[in-house]
């Protein structure tokens, strides 16, 4: 039985639906009532909601499998968090601090097909995929002025930065590609993921993936164009690396591993 006071967004009878906890921390509890989902951080003595872009629905099961919490609705299909690594270590203590990065899931870097087909365009009723990359979720108190987020190889060499470098913009853009074949237009590319210093939880998604070499066989139609883009544009990356958020001069760092794709060998 749930004894705790729901917040009065949670409706009459919130205590009536089913709850879980995470297999991984105790005291994590995930709570449904008749008007969305709920989440307690200390063994059920405080609630707050977890509905992010969930409808207001009924909410009857929960899963957790692996690193995502998978949530069943009474009318409105499935609804996934994907990777909630950074509530299984949010604490009282993280809330205090100025800034929190925290320790990325380890990925497996999935082993691409060769060509992803014609995309959706924004506008077409559909749901996202999973995100492709490793998950790097970052905590700011308050708002940070000029703060960046660094992804480092085992070496210290920096892979990827945010915000990004002026020039080093990689998005794909309308016209032809260096080989004559139209790019693939800019209303089917999905839009470039915001870099946030506001304060609050956010998150960014790296794709281990090194650039391609600038002449290398191929490098201009990995920008895009022909029948679809590939998601490619070089080596998938594995091994271990290092985040490191720098917020008022002070760095945060969390290691993390990017594994193969099991079934890539041999392909």
């Amino acid at each position: 039985t749930l004894c705790a006071p729901f917040p009065r967004s949670a409706g009459r009878g919130a205590a009536g639906l089913p709850f879980k906890e995470d297999p991984l921390r105790r005291g994590l509890l995930f709570a449904g009532t008749e008007r969305g989902a709920f989440v307690s951080f200390d063994d059920g003595d405080h609630w707050q909601p977890l509905q992010r872009n969930l409808p207001v629905t009924s909410v009857r099961d929960f899963v957790v499998y692996g690193n995502d919490l998978i949530v069943a609705t009474h009318g409105r299909g499935f609804w996934v968090m994907d990777d909630i690594s950074a509530l299984r270590q949010l604490t009282g203590e993280v809330l205090q601090a100025d800034a929190w990065l925290s320790r990325p899931a380890d990925f497996i870097n999935v082993t691409p097909g060769d060509d992803d087909g014609t995309p959706l365009q924004r506008d077409e009723p559909q749901t996202q995929n999973p995100p492709d990359g490793a998950c790097i979720d970052y905590y700011l108190k308050t708002a940070a002025a000029g703060m960046t987020l660094e992804i480092l190889d085992a070496s210290g060499r920096v892979l990827r930065r945010w915000p990004a470098e002026p020039g080093s913009d990689t998005g794909r853009r309308g016209g032809r590609s260096t080989n004559g074949l139209p790019r693939v237009s800019p209303l089917w590319q999905p839009v470039p993921e915001a870099f946030s210093t506001t304060a609050g939880m956010h998150r960014v998604v790296w794709r281990p993936v090194a650039p391609p070499e600038p002449n290398a066989p191929g490098a201009a139609g990995a920008a895009g164009g022909g029948g679809g883009p590939r998601r490619g544009g070089g080596a998938r990356l594995t091994g271990t690396f290092t985040a490191r958020l720098t917020v008022n001069g002070r760095a945060y760092t969390q290691t993390f591993e990017v594994r193969a794709d099991p079934r890539s060998e041999g392909r």
